[in-house]
């Protein structure tokens, strides 16, 4: 029928594998490599950060701020942990105010009175 020449191919052979070979010395150089520029970079930005302080600050010591001395700078807390207090002077005022009478608003006739004796007025029916 036609007059192609027969191409004589085996499509079920495949070639040869590669030999699966890992460069480990490579690896291991490259691996070292990296350490050691990485060591050599955080010596010399150790030392030009000491260097910087010290022209920043000769005298070697801590920079007060401007507001030194006041417990609290906007929100932020001055003090140590150890050392602050107002959560204690917060709840013995809520405390003391909770058990003592006095004017809320004098001109309005408003006082307030011991959070007990509040209690005991509305059990028994008092509103205000």
């Amino acid at each position: 029928m036609s007059d192609a020449p027969a191409l004589d191919h085996d499509h079920t052979a495949h070639p040869p594998a590669e030999k699966d070979v890992v460069p480990s010395l490579r690896l291991v150089l490259i691996g070292v490599l990296a350490l050691a520029v990485f060591f050599v970079g955080s010596l010399f930005t150790g030392l030009a950060m000491a260097a910087i302080r010290q022209s920043v600050n000769p005298s070697g010591q801590a920079a007060l701020p401007e507001a030194a001395g006041r417990a609290k700078i906007g929100i932020v807390e001055q003090r140590l942990f150890e050392h602050a207090n107002q959560g204690l002077a917060f709840r013995e005022e809520a405390e003391r105010r909770l058990n003592s009478t006095g004017w809320v608003d004098r001109q309005k006739g408003i006082v307030h009175i011991p959070i007990d004796r509040a209690m005991d007025m509305v059990v028994k029916g008092a509103r205000p």
